[in-house]
């Protein structure tokens, strides 16, 4: 098995890339549950602290952290997938294109819903783009990922969970 560079451990959870990645799902969920809530609080309230304060975490993990995740899936976990086990689940591919779509119209949307979400950070009210939405569009494509692709993952051998994890913790590396 291939080990970090010399020098660099890898960080304990990445040695289990796998529950990273669910951890990844269940704080994506809660920062749905917010945008399912954000509209009527600011209708009730406008943009006060509480409202700023969400926003400015909704926003800090989709700058920050939802592009590494996507990358963590399409760059090291479905490529894994697609020539270790495609030869035994037929649909795989497919269902690995259809999610890699869903991340990019993922990224579109965010791209409404940031500047948004940086107004009533900044403690205006602006226009309410379609939160729910976007947040019910996050929970389907996260249940397929959870019922198809995370289970076959799991399947994986030591070697190649060593390798995504390694190159997830490599991606989140400062410098």
């Amino acid at each position: 098995m291939t080990g970090a560079p010399a020098g660099r451990a890898m960080p304990a959870a990445f040695r289990r890339p796998l529950a990273v990645l669910k951890a990844c799902h269940g704080l994506i969920r809660s920062h749905c549950d917010t945008l399912e809530r954000l509209p009527d609080h600011l209708i009730r309230h406008g943009p006060n602290e509480r409202a700023s304060t969400a926003a400015q975490r909704v926003l800090r993990y989709f700058q920050i952290a939802a592009p590494l995740h996507f990358a963590d899936e399409e760059i090291d976990l479905f490529p894994r997938l697609l020539t270790v086990l495609d030869r035994e689940e037929g649909k795989l591919a497919a269902t690995i294109l259809e999610l890699a779509i869903q991340h990019g119209h993922e990224l579109r949307d965010w791209a409404v819903l940031e500047p948004f979400l940086e107004a009533v950070g900044a403690g205006e009210s602006p226009a309410l783009p379609d939160l729910r939405s976007y947040a019910a569009g996050l929970r389907r494509h996260i249940g397929i990922e959870e019922a198809v692709i995370y289970p076959l993952a799991s399947r994986l051998n030591a070697e190649s969970l060593f390798l995504i994890g390694a190159a997830m913790a490599a991606r989140r590396r400062p410098g």
